[in-house]
């Protein structure tokens, strides 16, 4: 199980990497598994890789992104593993709410951190692991985004881009071709191809023509021929799979 700690208090850094460590000897015989921790004083290296930590510990009281800032920043992203704000001089508790961030997957801890606290939410991320969301990394020139299948609406090729519309109004462009972006989404069941330059995701099919196909945020693309099969399989392929 892989853990970062973000922390510009030297201090306070060193001693979650201590007690963590504890709790990585506790891990290894209970479960018979390590905790891998790494820990950053800076919110530049911590974003560098974020999707591939199970928990993410977090406390900036006296850098320019504070704790606040970068718990945004992994919402932004899409990062569904567990933030744990670990609340000092800034109270999390108020100021995440108060800043407009709203995740079901922001929790707090107080500091001094406490050995039962600590090892409740250690178990409390190892059990989340499971119910870990499908993601792939959709990257333009501005932003770096972690889309499950669900946030993808419809895909476009442009020239020598493809054209990603999301939920929430958020679209991106990224190099690279329709074909090979529905290899990406192999894990994703919802998304099909309409055409040789297009993908929709048949959750958030508005309308449906012999010919054409109209998304909920209003995108319309033409069918070809040889994939006017391809959105009813899938629906009944969902269907299936839910019964």
């Amino acid at each position: 199980m892989f853990i970062a700690v973000c922390d510009d208090n030297i201090a306070d850094r060193k001693q979650t990497e201590r007690l963590l460590g504890r709790q990585s000897d506790r891990f290894l015989k209970e479960f018979n598994d390590r905790l891998y921790i790494d820990s950053f004083g800076n919110a530049e290296a911590f974003m560098y890789k974020p999707e591939m930590y199970h928990g993410l510990f977090i406390d900036m009281t006296s850098s320019n992104e504070t704790g606040v800032d970068i718990a945004r920043m992994l919402v932004n992203k899409g990062i569904t593993s567990p933030i744990i704000m670990c609340c000092s001089s800034i109270d999390y508790r108020k100021e995440i709410p108060a800043a407009g961030i709203v995740a079901d997957n922001i929790y707090y801890l107080d500091k001094p951190i406490k050995v039962a606290d600590l090892t409740d939410t250690i178990n409390f991320i190892k059990s989340s692991i499971k119910h870990d969301v499908p993601r792939i990394e959709l990257r333009d020139e501005d932003d770096t985004i972690y889309a499950s299948g669900d946030d993808i609406i419809c895909v476009k090729e442009i020239g020598r881009k493809v054209r990603i519309w999301l939920t929430e109004d958020r679209v991106i462009d990224q190099l690279g071709n329709a074909y090979n972006f529905y290899s990406q989404c192999v894990k994703f069941p919802q998304i099909c191809p309409v055409s040789n330059a297009a993908l929709v995701n048949v959750n958030y099919i508005k309308n449906k023509g012999p010919l054409h196909v109209t998304m909920t945020n209003g995108c319309s693309f033409l069918i070809t021929l040889e994939y006017r099969k391809t959105i009813k399989e899938t629906k009944a392929l969902l269907d299936n799979a839910s019964q």
